[in-house]
């Protein structure tokens, strides 16, 4: 009998539990591969929305994307603008824009782009040339190793880019591109001496420019943030689906995470649904 009353109290705890939980605005980092490949495209998308049923996708793009009343003011090809589209549709649910605003203008503006290419690029010559020192060259070849086993994760469907190991991974290619790789660029005086001419006519090295990337990379994502915390207030006790290229999935969840007691609502997992 005492079996059977704890029995019954912990499944009562349960459904308490999950009740609460409901009542909470529910909020769902999706980690997502823009461009369909092998295992993912915008049907296997698709097919995830259905099953969560949010009452909001936030869309890793800024308000430039959308008319006054949050219609996309055109379509392109990638896996969430069709899949999101399908899905309103489909579905009462509404969109809106979270990311950085003009995230490439600004980029362009700063120097960070195209010098943070141009600077890898770079890194990459004088690694075929046997130019780094043994210390970089290993600090090279892991950051190689880190960035295709991670890309790898994107061909293998997506509960394998929506995991804490596949965001550990992410985790640390972070840290080696913006941090590791800086240190082969301050070591190096061509990174420095070598400049790019940006539209307004001001040149930068590419030294400053690669550490300006990293630098926005920190501001891009704690803005977006920033801003999925205001839509979990303004959609409170809601469904709330936030695409998200998979490499920036730790970092907002890192963000986020701290502030779900303060701002009440709780980041739920892809396979609780």
């Amino acid at each position: 009998m005492k079996k059977l009353f704890f029995t019954l109290i912990i499944l009562c705890l349960c459904l308490f539990s999950q009740s609460c939980n409901e009542r909470k605005t529910n909020l769902v980092l999706l980690g997502t591969v823009h461009q369909p490949v092998e295992n993912f495209n915008s049907d296997s998308l698709y097919n995830i929305l259905k099953k969560i049923r949010p009452n909001l996708i936030l869309f890793e793009v800024d308000s430039s994307f959308f008319t006054q009343d949050f219609k996309f003011k055109k379509t392109w090809e990638s896996n969430e603008n069709i899949a999101t589209v399908r899905y309103m549709n489909d579905f009462n649910a509404d969109v809106r824009p979270y990311d950085f605003t003009g995230r490439n203008e600004y980029r362009r503006k700063i120097g960070s782009r195209p010098t943070d290419t141009k600077t890898i690029k770079l890194i990459e010559s004088l690694y075929q040339k046997h130019l780094l020192n043994s210390e970089e060259k290993s600090i090279y070849q892991d950051f190689l190793q880190i960035t295709d086993t991670l890309n790898s994760f994107g061909y293998l469907g997506i509960s394998n880019f929506n995991n804490e190991v596949t965001d550990s991974i992410a985790r640390i290619r972070q840290y080696y591109q913006y941090k590791k790789l800086l240190e082969i660029v301050d070591n190096n005086k061509i990174f420095s001496s070598t400049f790019y001419n940006k539209e307004d006519g001001d040149s930068i090295s590419y030294a400053l420019g690669f550490r300006r990337a990293g630098e926005f990379w920190d501001l891009r994502n704690k803005t977006m943030a920033k801003h999925i915390l205001h839509f979990t207030n303004e959609y409170k006790g809601k469904r709330i689906v936030v695409l998200n290229g998979y490499f920036h999935r730790h970092y907002l969840d890192s963000l986020l995470g701290p502030e779900q007691k303060k701002n009440n609502f709780i980041i739920r997992d892809l396979d609780e649904y």
